[in-house]
């Protein structure tokens, strides 16, 4: 029973210890709706779910608002698991070569391995800007890269560049191929042969970037030994 002292109200700890638990129960239901997603595709019925984690359907929604709400809380799942792939890839270590087809793989690395998933954030409907989760998914990555872009710009003596722009287009266009390239069911490349053709267009794009600021960069040229410069 909720108790009054001096007028402010005193919290249950069997409250709390309640919220803890639907808490730590909506993320094993998230979890059990991406498993399922895995398995048998994005047009899943919340109903294959209940029987999946064994509870009748009334009880899975006691957990949720809506629908939309189950499907929100997924997609930020599913984007927590792209961008824990992602992240670690935009350290730029290694040769400017390396740090490019390091960030391409797991990029392409993760849609292989997660199609289902890649299909269900709907990437090919959200262009930057949008305001949706995607959206600002793809545009937390471009900023990430647009920073490590301009450090290392700054290295080589060049304070101010169009780099935001540089890497919205960068990641729009590997985004895109990706997406078009799952989608196809007659791909005219190779897994190896696209993860190839992205590193060598996304280099040309640097390059020609580089040069438009009077910057000759080679591929094989290590990026912590320009920042170190």
């Amino acid at each position: 029973m909720v108790q009054r002292t001096g007028g402010e109200p005193q919290i249950d700890g069997r409250s709390t210890r309640w919220d803890e638990h639907k808490a730590q129960r909506q993320v094993e239901l998230v979890d059990a709706a991406v498993a399922l997603i895995e398995e048998e595709g994005t047009r899943f019925r919340v109903q294959r779910l209940a029987e999946r984690v064994g509870v009748p359907r009334s009880v899975l929604y006691r957990h949720f608002k809506d629908r939309a709400t189950l499907d929100e809380l997924i997609r930020r799942r599913v984007v927590e698991s792209f961008m824990r792939r992602m992240e670690p890839t935009l350290s730029f270590d290694g040769t400017v070569e390396e740090a490019v087809r390091r960030v391409v793989s797991a990029h392409l690395d993760w849609v292989s391995q997660h199609p289902r998933l890649y299909a269900y954030m709907g990437v090919g409907e959200h262009a930057m800007g949008d305001g949706s989760l995607v959206a600002d998914t793809k545009t937390a990555i471009a900023l990430m890269l647009s920073e490590r872009f301009s450090d290392v710009l700054k290295a080589l003596g060049v304070q101010e560049a169009p780099l935001r722009s540089v890497a919205v287009g960068v990641v729009g266009f590997v985004d895109t191929a990706v997406n078009q390239w799952v989608r196809d069911p007659a791909r005219e490349l190779s897994e190896e042969e696209l993860r190839t053709m992205l590193c060598r267009s996304v280099w040309a794009i640097l390059d020609a970037t580089l040069r438009g600021l009077s910057v000759e960069l080679s591929p094989q040229q290590r990026v912590a030994d320009l920042e170190g410069a």
